[in-house]
């Protein structure tokens, strides 16, 4: 175990302790992405002015921005049936081989500018097949037609070839989201695929990939909504994946289970397939206890709040962090990058936009104004959760190993990242091989003394907390940790 010090400041006291805290010498996983979701909320961002669209894609894919080393596109089914208009993405399919690819311009649009920004995981995800191949004909409360399987991974292949014709290359697919679930209240696409269905598709799928050239595309599955579905369900179809066919095992978390049972998932899901778990969506969280919405450690349960603080952006932390250390997930994707959830009028009461309310959603990185059409207010507000996204995205460098830290006070966690590189990675403070994300839950500041011999030497960092959005600083003997903070130390 490398050695690091921490001095834990004791606020209204005479005197400073001095503790130490370990950087394991023991590597964890591989990382391979920090991201988020393009739907549905380009087909509303879509309409708002040029200068606002750029805004939005330098917010979410530049080196100025948070950096997203992920972007998730949602291939539409054409949200027949759906009854959320924003909701319901135009799809490309017409007929078996045949396409309309002037469809879904607003999704298309965000593709091509996470594209340009150079976004190195780039995943094709499905909520629903055209409605030729559900067995309702419809875009939500189905089921995927055993017969149309063949079809169904045909389509997704055609799509993704189109993309790579045009100068965009998918590393992922996804061609089930939820799959537990027909989605039949209609308030979105989706379609139930049974465990029975889930190998056959996966492998039906990878045939389909290769024969168009495709093989370094690479498929997720199966994305179920909580480790509560995924458990019994794994043994189902995880061991019929014929070897090579599968990239990762994809998961969402809404069932925001304690360390054990998500620890089993990712134990379950890498033992079944031999491939890395991934935490692909997440979002609406909310304190399980309604006396604890102020606590960022909470116990976390879904529901309705919209928390644009460090109490929202550490409660996504502990999200992350138990990702990371219990599951082992090797990558991590929010769910929508954008939403009008607000919950409240910005025009009406400006300053609602940086303060928590019970009837939005935590279900966005930016937000927007819910009343655009009507009041044509175009401005977009970044919150907390934003500023500590550009933290992994930047600091988690895409194929660097994790160490596990111990020994910390109270209140903060942390993780160690290595680059695989011999060269230094590039950042927004500067160049680094290595780093240490730290989060600090508690409301008082702690200070720390980086030693050299844990990572390297500390070359400076990044904070994040609640007086500051994005602060770097340069290398000292002692690095304050305010309360309610991230902050990245990096070393060289």
């Amino acid at each position: 175990m490398a050695r690091v010090f921490l001095a834990l400041v004791l606020l209204g006291m005479h005197y400073t302790t001095i503790s130490a805290f370990s950087v394991s010498s023991t590597p964890g996983q591989t990382m391979n992405g920090i991201g988020a979701s393009g739907a549905w909320w380009p087909n509303d961002v879509f309409k708002f002015p040029d200068n606002v669209r750029e805004q939005v894609a330098q917010l979410l894919f530049s080196s100025s921005g948070a950096g997203l080393t992920s972007y998730r596109f949602n291939i539409g089914g054409g949200g027949v049936g759906v009854n959320n208009p924003t909701r319901a993405p135009q799809t490309f399919y017409v007929s078996p081989g045949v396409y309309n690819w002037s469809a879904d311009a607003a999704g298309v649009f965000f593709l091509q500018k996470a594209a340009q920004n150079n976004v190195p995981q780039l995943t094709a995800f499905v909520n629903s097949a055209p409605t030729t191949m559900t067995t309702n004909g419809r875009s939500c409360g189905g089921n995927l037609v055993d017969g149309q399987i063949q079809a169904y991974a045909k389509y997704l292949a055609d799509v993704i070839a189109h993309f790579r014709d045009q100068g965009i290359r998918f590393t992922h697919v996804s061609p089930m989201n939820e799959p537990d679930d027909t989605f039949g209240t209609c308030g979105q696409e989706g379609m139930q695929v049974t465990p029975q269905q889930r190998a056959n598709v996966v492998n039906t799928l990878r045939d389909a990939l290769d024969a168009q050239g495709l093989q370094s595309v690479g498929i997720m599955a199966d994305e179920s909504s909580s480790t509560g579905n995924f458990l019994p369900e794994a043994s189902q179809w995880l061991p019929q994946v014929r070897k090579g066919a599968l990239a990762a095992v994809s998961h969402h978390q809404y069932g925001f289970n304690n360390d054990a049972s998500v620890a089993q998932l990712g134990s379950v899901g890498r033992n079944l397939s031999g491939v890395n778990t991934w935490f692909t969506e997440i979002c609406c969280f909310r304190a399980a206890n309604s006396g604890q919405q102020s606590n960022p450690a909470a116990t976390l349960t879904y529901g309705s709040t919209y928390e644009p603080t460090m109490i929202g952006a550490l409660q996504l932390g502990q999200l992350l962090y138990q990702s990371f250390t219990q599951a082992q997930d090797a990558h991590f994707d929010f769910w929508t990058a954008l939403s009008n959830g607000i919950g409240c009028s910005p025009l009406n009461n400006p300053s609602c936009v940086t303060n928590a309310n019970s009837n939005g959603w935590n279900d966005g990185l930016i937000y927007y104004d819910p009343s655009y059409a009507s009041n044509h207010n175009t401005a977009v507000y970044q919150t907390k959760r934003l500023f500590l996204m550009k933290h992994f995205a930047n600091f988690i460098w895409l194929g660097s190993t994790r160490f596990a830290v111990s020994g910390l006070p109270s209140g903060v966690v942390g993780m160690a990242f290595k680059s695989p590189n011999q060269q230094s990675e590039s950042t927004p403070v500067g160049s680094a091989r290595a780093s240490l994300i730290v989060m600090n839950m508690g409301n008082s500041a702690v200070s720390v003394q980086p030693s050299q011999a844990a990572l390297g030497n500390f070359v400076g960092g990044a904070v994040t907390s609640p007086s500051t959005d994005w602060q770097t600083f340069g290398a000292s003997s002692s690095v304050s940790l305010p309360g309610l903070s991230i902050t990245t130390l990096l070393f060289n």
